[in-house]
């Protein structure tokens, strides 16, 4: 049986824009893939300049901090040896001036001034220092708790509550967060005009890790030093080095942990503990 040449060109035809259509339609659905991984990608790489933006903050800041921990080293031991040979007149000065209660009253005064420079100094020698720290199984309920019946035994007129759940065991520098803790309590006390409530609470986050918030009720954190408040010789008071919370964000990053600060009617500090400490 033969078929047409006619009804043969006819089936051609046909043929034609059906492959024509399959082929669009294939084409179509390759674009939008295409169009779905471009957009991916692109995602990718904005989060990608995003990591290196901060990466190169962080180095930038590391530098500078290291730079700032050089030169503040070298000064606080030029400082310390005119502060020794002062202690030590003074000590002469009260032998000689005994039974002058008037001149010993003013050698006290000297001798507190000395001492407040000499605490100065050794948190900017703290600071300069590059060290591990020992890590070792410690409750940070009990920990906590003393540094605030210690803020409370010193500063009568503030209010202390506090609120510690969760499991208290994590592995750490015992010494580290005490001064960790201590730095932020007397900046709460000290932004409340040492009157103020302050509040403390502590709870898990998860099963790796607990989590630790200082809030206090004063006038909060001025916006253009939230960024910049754990950097080195950043205050908001006009007395102070500045140096507290540099310290305490450093022996927090030690510990593997974060630490923040943000505003919430007052100051809150918000510190995030692994319970196995990394001891960098």
């Amino acid at each position: 049986m033969t078929v047409p040449l006619s009804k043969l060109k006819e089936a051609d035809q046909l043929e034609v824009p059906a492959m024509l259509q399959e082929a669009f339609v294939r084409f179509s659905e390759a674009s939008t893939l295409l169009q779905e991984k471009y957009e991916t990608l692109a995602r990718e790489a904005e989060q990608l300049r995003i990591q290196l933006k901060k990466k190169e903050e962080e180095v930038k800041r590391k530098e500078k901090l290291a730079t700032l921990g050089e030169t503040a080293a070298a000064l606080a031991h030029e400082i310390r040896n005119p502060l020794g040979a002062i202690k030590l007149f003074l000590s002469i000065l009260r032998e000689d001036l005994n039974g002058n209660q008037a001149a010993l009253d003013m050698i006290d005064n000297i001798d507190k001034s000395v001492a407040s420079m000499d605490n100065v100094v050794s948190n900017i020698l703290h600071f300069s220092r590059s060290r591990s720290l020992k890590m070792a199984p410690l409750n940070l309920h009990s920990l906590i708790q003393e540094e605030i019946n210690s803020c409370r035994a010193r500063y009568k007129d503030s209010r202390i509550s506090s609120n510690l759940l969760g499991n208290p065991f994590i592995c750490g520098n015992e010494c580290g967060l005490r001064q960790v803790f201590g730095n932020i309590l007397l900046n709460a006390v000290q932004a409340t005009s040492f009157k103020g409530h302050i509040e403390v609470a502590l709870k898990d986050i998860g099963q790796e890790h607990i989590g630790v918030t200082i809030s206090d009720n004063g006038p909060g954190v001025p916006e253009e030093l939230l960024d910049v408040l754990f950097d080195p010789f950043v205050t908001t008071r006009n007395e102070g080095t500045g140096l507290g919370l540099a310290i305490a964000s450093g022996i927090i990053e030690q510990h593997g942990g974060e630490i923040k600060v943000f505003n919430n009617k007052g100051a809150c500090f918000e510190i995030i503990l692994p319970r196995a400490g990394t001891g960098k």
